[in-house]
């Protein structure tokens, strides 16, 4: 792809407890982005299965699971970053990164939500990186983990110039969702896409968003199933961090004895 600029696709859906159906919206959704000629297309946390347990039981392997998407990426320039229920020994909640019919990355997340039985379905994951994609640094972290500064920051350190947040964010705490998502972009100054799905048992309630590296919404979502598509350049993280150099002072904190 060789340029900075870029077209993103967020992928809102609609989580239904049918795994079958799951999987060819999400198909669905990833062709709707080819039509747009997206180069970047970001689906929702668990697309697959949403929490449904009985969805769960009928997961297979990875790549297996995913076979259709691989399949359908094989011959196309797009990058896929999908929310996923992983099946590995157990189940993780995950976010795969995929290009040119190969997963490139698995992103598992490391913190559950403490007010539902995540934690009796999943396991954590130990690891949180940045991923080289052909369109740029990439860092993800899954829902919840939107509340937690310190894990932004650090794929920041790493590198990220865009950080994908695929959720489940229910309707009653959607300003919560849009209030961190816009401080994350502020805070480390890079592009942050949060896709978030919509209906299901919770009401999940969509207002997907890309935010800019100042904060401004570049692209926000209803609460339908639809896709969102916006043109961004990723030059624009260094021209952000050049005229408002705010993030030297992180190293001066990061020293501090306070």
């Amino acid at each position: 792809m060789g340029t900075s600029r870029l077209r993103i696709a967020l992928a809102q859906q609609k989580i239904s407890p049918e795994r079958e159906e799951n999987l060819m919206k999400g198909l669905s959704l990833i062709k709707r982005a080819l039509q747009v000629k997206a180069d970047l297309v970001i689906l929702p946390e668990l697309f697959n299965t949403g929490f449904y347990e009985r969805s769960l039981k009928s997961v297979k392997e990875l790549n297996e699971e995913l076979e259709v998407i691989l399949r359908l990426s094989r011959e196309r320039e797009i990058v896929i970053v999908a929310g996923v229920a992983e099946r590995s020994e157990g189940f993780y909640n995950s976010a795969v990164v995929v290009h040119r019919g190969e997963i490139i990355g698995i992103y598992r997340k490391n913190l559950l939500f403490p007010l539902t039985r995540e934690k009796e379905l999943f396991k954590p994951g130990d690891k949180l990186e940045v991923f080289d994609t052909p369109l740029g640094k990439l860092g993800i972290i899954i829902c919840y983990e939107v509340r937690f500064p310190e894990l932004a920051k650090r794929l920041m350190k790493k590198g990220a110039e865009i950080i994908a947040v695929p959720a489940e964010f229910p309707k009653q705490r959607i300003e919560h969702w849009k209030t961190l998502l816009r401080a994350r972009a502020i805070e480390n100054q890079l592009f942050v896409a949060g896709v978030n799905c919509v209906g299901g048992d919770l009401d999940y309630g969509g207002n997907s968003m890309l935010i800019d590296p100042e904060g401004r919404i570049l692209a926000e979502g209803g609460i339908y199933q639809e896709i969102l598509m916006c043109d961004i350049d990723l030059n624009e993280v260094q021209k952000t961090r050049e005229k408002l150099p705010f993030l030297k002072d992180y190293e001066s904190l990061d020293s501090s004895p306070c």
